[in-house]
């Protein structure tokens, strides 16, 4: 076992974060995480008062890893590289994302994120209350596809399986969308949502 003198916060927070991108929440528990630590359970509480203080810590640092791009171009530009940057962040520690967009409160880290956003949207003419509505439609945007992707859901369909599902129905569209709705390249969708949302905010842009 580890001595009590050769943990940290950092270490704890540290091996947390691995763990959840591994196992994901449901495989994680703070006695599995003494355990990678090689360490006695009630250790960790010396440096951390509890699981929830300790996913609040998991959080803060997963936030300071979004990488903010800089703030150069028009709002267009600013917005997508944002996006792009919090979907990144998912794709680079997928289990802890799960845990950010499911815990309600928030962290310090998380403003610098909105912040940003909050920033691009008014140096491109928003008023207020739009670009808060439009801050929360892009980050449920991000965040739902991010979900979809690293929990397997956004994949491509099963084309003779989905024509096996259709079968003694009445879904004559659906049919024929079938070899479209089999073909999918995750990267694309996810710009094809954007520009969509992005051509929707600039008609709102001066209401």
């Amino acid at each position: 076992m580890a001595q009590r003198g050769s943990l940290s916060q950092q270490r704890i927070v540290d091996a947390a974060m691995v763990m959840l991108d591994r196992d994901g929440e449901k495989g994680f528990s703070m006695r599995r995480l003494a355990a990678e630590l090689d360490a006695d359970p009630m250790a960790l509480y010396h440096h951390i008062p509890n699981r929830k203080a300790l996913m609040q810590a998991v959080l803060e640092a997963l936030m300071r890893d979004c990488t903010l791009p800089q703030p150069q171009g028009s709002w267009q530009i600013r917005v997508r590289a944002l996006c792009h940057a919090l979907r990144d962040l998912a794709h680079r520690h997928p289990g802890c994302f799960q845990v950010y967009v499911s815990f309600e409160d928030w962290v310090p880290a998380e403003h610098h994120v909105y912040e940003a956003f909050y920033a691009a949207l008014r140096d491109g003419g928003f008023s207020s209350k739009t670009n808060v509505r439009a801050v929360r439609l892009l980050f449920a945007y991000v965040e739902t596809f991010a979900i979809e992707e690293i929990t397997g859901w956004m994949a491509p369909e099963d084309s003779e399986l989905l024509a096996k599902s259709l079968e003694g129905g009445s879904f004559p569209v659906s049919e024929a969308l079938i070899a479209d709705i089999a073909k999918m390249d995750v990267d694309d969708e996810f710009a094809f949502g954007l520009d969509v949302l992005l051509r929707g905010l600039e008609a709102e842009r001066s209401v």
